[in-house]
């Protein structure tokens, strides 16, 4: 892939975010700054992964525009790229086109995306993972939804701070999406997928008319070999999303005083209006990350059920404790198997 192309495509396609002053921009990074500190102390205090909180505390923040999300996320695509892609050799035409595709989905993305944490990240000091927190669209989703800023901006920082305690309890995580996606495309080497995925290309306009998610499309592209890996991925990235969808939806209204309105307000904003915007969406990958956040809520939730949070917390033990794709829709199935074995 070529990224210099991503990176140049990416920033020159993003859009301007919302009209803002100078004071009032530096005052939100400053907040969104404070936020993120401040909420490790809730994540810790609902999940019980108090070592794993206090190594997060650690973790650099970072509160980027929408040009430095693009930037960060190349960054981000050339660690992963050099960690489970070595070795795999492209034409330029493939690299550009993939350079052309990234850094137009990175633009799409960085008008959306809130906050995110970078699991491959390594500091000078040597520390893995930093949080990203995009402000132009912190400010424009708060006003969207006439929230209260700083009960706002705590919340989201909420969700992105947990994902830096769930790396931090389960360090092995970034290493293991590596070791799948290069099993992945060692398995491509010898099923020829790229023909599928070229073919699939030129179908692009017909994927886009039809109701089901791109993914779920593109996913009938991969042999059998591959989709079970790519399900292994899927299972585990669900299950981090719904994890932290739930932790910010745990805290208390002492700590974030209408949590219970912005819930609602946030799921309704999240669902596309318009043929034209649900075909982006899907385009992106927008609808299937929803779709992961619900799943792996539901996983979550019904764990919690069962066996509580020190029951839950033992999916970061190991690879082995990783839910399946089948017990992300029998959560039971997994209690049976790792938190009651």
């Amino acid at each position: 892939m070529n990224l210099g192309v991503a990176k140049r495509v990416g920033r020159i396609l993003v859009r301007p975010g919302p009209p803002v002053s100078k004071q009032d921009a530096t005052n939100l990074v400053g907040d969104l700054r404070q936020a993120a500190a401040a909420a490790l102390g809730s994540v810790a205090e609902i999940t019980g992964l108090t070592e794993a909180c206090q190594a997060a505390a650690q973790v650099p923040v970072l509160v980027v525009d929408r040009r430095g999300f693009v930037q960060a996320n190349v960054e981000l695509a050339a660690a992963i790229a050099g960690a489970a892609l070595e070795g795999l050799r492209l034409s330029w035409l493939a690299r550009t086109g993939s350079g052309l595709q990234l850094g137009t989905v990175l633009a799409a993305l960085s008008a959306r995306v809130l906050g995110q944490f970078d699991p491959f990240y390594l500091s000078p000091a040597g520390e893995r993972g930093r949080v990203l927190l995009v402000a132009p669209n912190v400010l424009r989703f708060e006003r969207e939804l006439a929230a209260d800023p700083r009960d706002f901006h705590l919340w989201v920082a909420l969700h992105e701070v947990t994902h830096a305690a769930q790396i931090a309890a389960a360090p092995w995580l970034p290493d293991w999406i590596c070791d799948r996606l290069a099993e992945m495309v060692r398995i491509d080497e010898t099923d020829g997928a790229f023909s599928r995925v070229a073919r699939a290309a030129r179908q692009l306009p017909e994927l886009l008319a039809e109701k089901a998610d791109l993914p779920d499309k593109v996913f009938g592209l991969f042999s059998p070999a591959q989709a079970y890996v790519f399900q292994e991925i899927t299972a585990a990235m669900s299950l981090l999303e719904g994890h932290a969808d739930v932790i910010m939806d745990a805290v208390g209204p002492n700590v974030v005083r209408s949590v219970d309105k912005l819930r609602p307000r946030f799921d309704a904003r999240r669902v596309a209006k318009g043929r034209f915007e649900r075909a982006a969406r899907r385009l992106v990958g927008l609808e299937a990350k929803t779709a992961q956040y619900v799943q792996g809520a539901g996983f979550v939730r019904a764990v919690l059920s069962e066996v509580g949070h020190e029951g839950l917390n033992l999916v970061f033990s190991g690879p082995d404790a990783l839910p399946t794709a089948r017990e992300m829709d029998e959560p039971l199935a997994w209690v049976d198997r790792v938190a009651r074995a």
